[in-house]
Parts: structure tokens; C-alpha cells; sequence
């Protein structure tokens, strides 16, 4: 019975909210590299003059340029990103997944279609506030007359609307669904391979290194996988619409406008920045995923009282 009790399923509701603020624990860490990352794919569009020969200089010129409010531009954007994209793609990943396994049913393929199933749902639902996030952090990066100067991720989702309609709110949304699956199934099931690797054959335990291993080869898969598709979606997300016409048509058009003025290394731009965001991440995730679960087991569902009676 206490062993029952211990290893009992946390309700889906409890499940969304602890990745939700774990992703936001987790952003308040990596959101400049974001923003860096945001620049550098901006970087030299369509041929035009690179804004940045490379990373080291992209840290440089928005120091100089920006100061460390620069660093942190549509940070409001990004805590609701992760309130609603995290918290849905992880939330239902871990009880899908939860329920395979309670019913045997947990093989690659099936782990992977819910991976897959649940990265896409997210992307749908969050695809306004995912474009917010690219919008702000990439502001600052434009002449002063061409920024759209959004005070916090509400003002900027209501200009949206306003100026580009429903339409404008969920614009790229096909490129972020696959981005979402690839990067979803990539990151959740790589890092769970490599942690079982890593216990089975390093004869690691359960702990902070065993975690930080397993997420730096995660971040290596996760970002490689989807850089390209991230890429567009910046781009897409990031266009102007001038006379009612977007720059780009859609996937297909940016991503041959891109190879064919920008070359094929121009797909993985920013990688560098995804990387060393995606890494330290994933680690921060999990550990605050950790801590909150323990939390929520403890003090919700009293689960150290229980087993003390038995």
C-alpha cells in the first residue's frame, strides 16, 4: 500500500501547471541566450548585410547597443509561452505516457506518436504567444521607425490582432507544429534513452549529473533535429506584411529563399545560442519539475504523512 501510494499518477491539471512554472523557473536562466539566438537567425535575411560576423559579436553589440534590458526584451512573452506550450506538450506527454505504461503498452512507437501528438497540440494552442516571443526579442534589433515597440506579450497579441486579424495570431502555424514535433520527440525521447544508457551501462544513479549528462546529449539531438525548422519559423513569424502581402508565402518559399541567397549552413544559424539554450534548459526543467512534483506530493496530496501511518 505505501508503495501504492508513492508511485501513484499525479491528476493531468498538476501534471500541465508544474512544467508550466518549471518552464518559466527554467526562462528567467536562458532567455537571453533566446534573444541571441532570435538575432542571429534574423541575421543577414534574404543576403542582406549580416548583422553580426558571429556569436561572440552578437553579445558585444547588444551589450553596447541595448544594455541588459535588451538581454531580457519580451521576457513577458515568454513566461506565458511556457505557461501554455510547456505546460501542454509536457503536461500531456507525462500522463499519456503515464497511462502506456500502467497498461503495458509503452513501446518506442507509441511513446513516440504521443511525443509527437502532444508537441503538436501545444504548438497549435501556443503559436500566438510564440510568435510575441519572436516579435519582442527580435525588436530591438530594427531601426527605430520599423519597431513595432510591443510593451508586454497582451499589448503585443491585441496589435496582432488588430492590425493582422485572427489570421495574423496563428501565422507560421505549420512550421511550428513540425518544429514542435520533431523538437518534442527529439528532446523527450533522446533524454530518456540517454539516461537509461547512461544508468544501464555508466552505472550512474538517479541525481543532478546523471540528469545534466543526459540533457546535454538531449540538447544535442533536440537542436541539430530542429534548428532548420526553427529558422523558418522565425522568419515567418518575424515578416512584414506590406500591402497585405506577407514577405514570405509560406515553408516551401522560406526555406528556398533561404538556401538559395543564404546557403545551406544558413539552416542551422543560431545554433550555437539554441544549443547552449536547449542544454541548460532542459536541465533547469527538469530539476524544477522535480522539486514541484515532490512539493505537490507532499503538501497536496500528503503522500510522506501516509506513508509514515503504514
Amino acid at each position: 500500500m505505501p508503495e501504492e501510494k508513492k508511485k501513484q499518477s499525479l491528476p493531468f491539471f498538476a501534471n500541465c501547471l508544474i512544467a508550466g512554472f518549471s518552464g518559466m523557473g527554467a526562462a528567467v536562466f536562458v532567455h537571453p541566450l533566446e534573444v541571441l539566438k532570435f538575432r542571429m537567425q534574423l541575421s543577414g535575411e534574404k543576403g542582406s548585410t549580416v548583422d553580426h560576423k558571429n556569436s561572440f559579436q552578437a553579445i558585444v553589440n547588444m551589450a553596447k547597443k541595448e544594455k541588459l534590458s535588451g538581454f531580457y526584451g519580451g521576457i513577458t512573452a515568454n513566461f506565458t509561452r511556457q505557461l501554455v506550450f510547456t505546460s501542454t506538450r509536457i503536461g500531456t506527454y507525462t500522463t499519456l505516457s503515464e497511462k502506456l505504461k500502467k497498461h503495458g503498452q509503452d513501446t518506442v512507437i507509441n511513446n513516440a506518436i504521443v511525443s509527437m501528438s502532444a508537441g503538436a497540440m501545444a504548438a497549435v494552442i501556443a503559436t500566438p504567444t510564440d510568435i510575441a516571443v519572436v516579435r519582442m526579442t527580435a525588436d530591438g534589433r530594427l531601426p527605430p521607425e520599423s519597431r513595432r515597440n510591443y510593451k508586454h506579450v497582451f499589448d503585443a497579441l491585441h496589435k496582432i490582432h488588430r492590425d493582422e486579424g485572427v489570421k495574423g495570431l496563428w501565422r507560421g502555424t505549420v512550421v511550428t507544429v513540425n518544429r514542435a514535433m520533431v523538437a518534442n520527440v527529439t528532446q523527450l525521447m533522446s533524454y530518456d534513452t540517454a539516461k537509461k544508457y547512461l544508468k544501464d551501462n555508466q552505472n550512474m544513479e538517479e541525481g543532478l549529473k546523471l540528469h545534466t549528462l543526459s540533457s546535454m546529449v538531449s540538447g544535442i539531438m533536440y537542436s541539430v533535429c530542429s534548428n532548420p525548422m526553427d529558422v523558418f519559423k522565425t522568419r515567418i513569424q518575424q515578416q512584414k506584411i506590406i500591402d497585405g502581402k506577407p514577405e514570405y508565402s509560406g515553408m516551401v518559399d522560406v526555406a528556398t529563399t533561404l538556401v538559395k541567397t543564404e546557403g545551406i549552413t544558413a539552416l542551422w544559424k543560431g545554433w550555437p545560442f539554441y544549443y547552449l539554450r536547449i542544454a541548460p534548459a532542459t536541465v533547469l526543467l527538469f530539476v524544477f519539475m522535480e522539486q514541484l512534483n515532490k512539493g505537490y506530493r507532499k503538501y497536496v496530496l500528503h503522500e510522506e504523512q501516509e506513508n509514515k501511518r503504514n
